[in-house]
């Protein structure tokens, strides 16, 4: 069963939601997702862009007139990469 952490960076500009995404990604669990909900465009580019380079699958989707909920999994290369190590 996947758990999810929530970050709500509404009202915060960069680096803000950035830089939250990626502490969460740094400290997350095997199986832990993490959505982030932003009402700040420029995050829709910053936090997709790092979290691929960190390995993480990423899914957007708006929730409001100006809100968006970034989805954020390891990838499943990812994981069998780290299962095998």
């Amino acid at each position: 069963m996947t758990k999810f952490v929530g970050i709500d960076v509404r009202g915060e500009i960069c680096p803000v939601p950035v830089t939250k995404a990626v502490d969460a990604m740094k400290v997350a669990a095997e199986g832990e997702a993490i959505d982030v909900l932003t009402d700040h465009p420029t995050a829709l580019v910053t936090v997709p862009n790092q979290a691929v380079r960190m390995g993480w699958d990423v899914n957007i989707k708006k929730v409001g007139p100006a809100e968006w909920l970034i989805h954020l999994e390891r990838s499943a290369t990812e994981q069998s990469m780290e299962n095998e190590v």
